[in-house]
């Protein structure tokens, strides 16, 4: 028998700008800004490339990067300019709206326009091993189970180093409410 789309998400509860999985895990995701890098002077290309290892050399926990294009709907941007055409006064400015608007409509019959979402996904899995403070062992189990605020603690420790690696590479990267996770 066929398992319902429902089966596969993994998702038990979202708190805490955390989605909590059926397995105990934590994922926490972050919005990131991109940069054009092809524009980049070469040595600038070679720092971010620099920093980029450094947090990747730095990381002792896996991250998840997901990329979504889209294509860009900018109709509305193209009505609000052909508004401001019609009420401007200035007739250097409104030469220079003409043609603005006139290379965009000319752009958009030959071109699509994508526009990218990139998003890291920073995680904190339960200890299966060893045994801490925080933790108790489950009868007749070696998997551990650490309290929940222990989790969000480690969480956040990767949040806060992952965030500092991104902008230091010259990224700005937040991290998703509970509203826009649930979206």
């Amino acid at each position: 028998m066929i398992a319902p789309t429902f089966s596969l998400i993994r998702v038990q509860d979202i708190k805490n700008n955390t989605l909590i999985l059926d397995t105990g895990g934590l994922r926490a995701i972050l919005e990131v800004s991109g940069i054009n890098f092809s524009l980049l002077a070469e040595k600038e290309q070679e720092l971010v490339i620099n920093q980029f290892k450094n947090l990747l050399d730095g990381l002792d926990f896996p991250l998840e990067i997901l990329i979504i294009s889209r294509m860009e709907n900018i109709n509305n941007y193209l009505k609000i300019l052909h508004l401001r055409l019609e009420e401007e006064q200035d007739p250097l400015i409104k030469f220079q709206l003409e043609e603005y608007v006139s290379f965009l409509e000319d752009y958009l019959q030959n071109h699509r326009v994508m526009k990218k979402i990139f998003y890291v996904i920073v995680p904190y899995d339960p200890i299966e091993t060893g045994l801490g403070p925080l933790a108790k062992i489950k009868k007749n189990t070696k998997i551990l189970e650490e309290t929940e605020e222990a989790k969000f603690e480690q969480l956040e420790t990767r949040i806060a180093y992952t965030i500092d690696a991104l902008n230091n590479i010259g990224l700005s990267a937040y991290r998703l409410s509970n509203l826009e996770l649930i979206e």
